[in-house]
């Protein structure tokens, strides 16, 4: 399984969703479908990390990269879901230069962080990889992503890419939009602007960003401001939600024109 950074450094693109729905299900049938990435999603659920380790075996059994996002500043969830054998965390709400410095530290063992030391987890085959060869893979495999959805984030991003092991960053229009004063007005000229100057400056920085969309003109848009990771369409829900309305209201059109 490689890394994400190295997914998308093979690739132009690459595509993937947001899972919320309780069932490791929905995961396999992403990698069955053609998707590159889950992002298990512990921030808005209340997933337990029994079943997120289950998410992740699924991710592992269609060959789909698994992608747990924590709580905000939650250290000790990195940890958790790193040992049960994730590709990548990802942590909302990354807006200073020293909580992106304590999120690679979690993420990565020495000497490249502080990870604390376990030779019989899921990650480690439980002890049955040499302790210094699952160290060495860990730290060359495990991606660490931070998401940029404040004003303050925007503020310090010159000094966030800057950190070390970051490896990528993925935008959140809609807390972003929020924080600059145009609550669900993704498209204002000035969240537009915000969302363009996160995404060059990361790009000159060497580092990947991601995200959400819903159509392919959506994608097309953000490729060109230089974006090259998606969710499209963001969450599960919403695309069951969506799915369901459509088909009911077209099967109750039908029926009113037979009847």
């Amino acid at each position: 399984m490689s890394s994400f950074r190295s997914l998308l450094n093979k690739r132009q693109s690459a595509y993937g969703m947001i899972v919320t729905l309780k069932d490791p299900a929905v995961v396999e049938m992403l990698g069955y479908t053609g998707y590159d990435f889950a992002i298990i999603d512990m921030e808005h659920t209340t997933f337990d990390y029994g079943l997120v380790q289950h998410m992740i075996r699924a991710a592992r059994c269609v060959d789909l990269l698994s992608i747990v996002r924590t709580g905000h500043n939650d250290y000790g969830a990195i940890l958790r879901v790193l040992d049960a054998g994730a590709d990548a965390i990802m942590v909302p709400h990354l807006t200073t230069r020293e909580q992106a410095e304590m999120t690679v530290n979690a993420a990565k063992y020495r000497p490249l962080g502080t990870r604390g030391l376990d030779g019989s987890s899921r990650a480690a085959g439980y002890g049955s990889i040499p302790f210094q060869q699952h160290i060495r893979r860990q730290n060359g495999v495990v991606t660490v992503i931070g998401m940029i959805e404040d004003a303050a984030a925007v503020d310090n991003l010159k000094e966030i890419v800057g950190v070390k092991g970051l490896d990528l960053l993925f935008l959140g229009p809609a807390d972003l939009a929020a924080s600059l004063g145009y609550q669900e007005q993704f498209d204002h000229p000035v969240v537009i602007e915000v969302m363009k100057e996160v995404i060059r400056i990361s790009r000159e920085a060497g580092i990947g960003i991601g995200i959400p969309a819903f159509t392919a003109e959506d994608v097309n848009r953000y490729t060109e401001w230089g974006a090259n990771f998606f969710t499209v369409p963001p969450i599960d829900t919403l695309l069951f939600s969506q799915t369901l309305a459509s088909h009911i209201a077209g099967i109750k059109s039908a029926s009113l024109k037979i009847q």
